[in-house]
């Protein structure tokens, strides 16, 4: 075998490491992982979900893994937490009740650090797909209620992405705490604190590992992995990924759906 040129391999989930049935090969990843692991190379699971999935997806796992969830909100080694970025109380509250003035038909999934929160008038649509997202959801009658003893650490928005950069300059106008938009590209938007975003939480890793962002191979479809393509030495879009992505790319990996993400790594590992 050839020497292995990264140090740290980060991927996003959905439209990436998973299939479009939301599944992995495990026991062709537990092999892939091991491999990893003998030559002293970090994975990093990097997702906008919020880290109870990531939890759930990376069950048998997690004390091999580290990962980047919520967007780069919430950073786990080993399945322990040891960064967070969260919202104020009263920049939540005033975000929500802005989204819900100027985008009334929008749909907000409120995560926090305990739970994550959906109201009950929301469609039946929206409510199964949130909570196959955030496992632990409850639903409430008024999101601006929110329980004063959670931190939001993002919002996800069901509408047309196409209005992230419009949400993110309106709000931030009339705001001393500012936010950042984002999207996967599937009619929705990813509201984070300031300068939060998957790249960020990558370089606290690398930093971390002492790795160089030369040393790191990456793996995304969507615009929300655009930091981290852009950081990473080794950076590849998806076959099925957004067209803005495989420009920003170096190199373009197999479908979800063929398992692309393992079929690289295979290869380098031979």
């Amino acid at each position: 075998m050839t020497k292995i040129p990264f140090k740290a391999v980060a991927v996003d989930m959905d439209g990436t490491f998973e299939n479009d049935e939301k599944t992995f090969d495990r026991q062709r990843f537990d092999k892939i992982l091991t491999e990893l692991r003998k030559h002293h190379i970090h994975f990093i699971a990097s997702s906008g979900r919020p880290l109870s999935r990531l939890q759930k997806d990376f069950h048998g796992f997690l004390d091999r893994i580290d990962i980047v969830a919520d967007n780069g909100s919430i950073l786990t080694q080993d399945n322990h937490i040891i960064l967070r970025h969260v919202f104020t109380y009263q920049t939540g509250i005033k975000l929500i009740s802005f989204i819900q003035d100027n985008y009334p038909a929008t749909e907000i999934a409120a995560s926090g650090l305990d739970r994550s929160y959906i109201n009950k008038r929301a469609s039946v649509k929206f409510k199964n797909a949130m909570h196959f997202f955030y496992p632990n959801v409850i639903e409430i009658n008024d999101l601006t209620k929110l329980p004063t003893s959670d931190n939001l650490t993002k919002l996800t928005l069901n509408c047309d992405a196409q209005l992230a950069s419009e949400l993110e300059l309106k709000f931030n106008q009339n705001s001393s705490e500012r936010i950042h938009c984002t999207t996967s590209g599937f009619d929705n938007i990813d509201v984070m604190p300031n300068r939060v975003n998957k790249g960020q939480g990558i370089k606290y890793f690398l930093r971390y590992f002492n790795v160089k962002p030369e040393e790191l191979i990456a793996f995304g479809d969507g615009m929300n992995d655009k930091e981290m393509i852009e950081l990473a030495g080794f950076s590849y879009a998806m076959k099925n990924g957004n067209p803005k992505l495989k420009e920003i790319a170096k190199y373009e990996a197999p479908s979800n759906n063929d398992m692309g993400v393992l079929q690289v790594l295979e290869e380098y590992l031979k």
